[in-house]
């Protein structure tokens, strides 16, 4: 799982993801649009770090928040992918 791969499925399902570190103040979210960003005051981090230290996600949409671990969001994209028929592959980091 990687940043494009949890954009993509944000706009796809019309939902916001959550994820970093709230009480540290590195919180970020993906919107349904796809687009990034670093809510409230402190934005001296990137993204991307943030993305790659995260071991919790949240998926907030109509009905609620669904709070998922790092495995269970990357099985939720790539079941997402196999419905939609992409053919999609994870690749494993070291």
């Amino acid at each position: 799982m990687n940043l494009l791969e949890l954009r993509k499925f944000a706009i796809d399902r019309r939902v916001e993801i959550r994820f970093g570190e709230a009480s540290a103040g590195r919180e970020c979210l993906i919107n349904n649009k796809g687009q990034a960003q670093i809510p409230g005051e402190r934005k001296d981090f990137r993204i991307e770090e943030a993305f790659d230290a995260a071991e919790q996600f949240v998926i907030v949409d109509a009905k609620g928040a669904r709070h998922l671990t790092r495995e269970a969001m990357a099985k939720e994209i790539d079941e997402a992918w196999e419905k939609k028929g992409a053919g999609h592959t994870v690749e494993e980091e070291e």
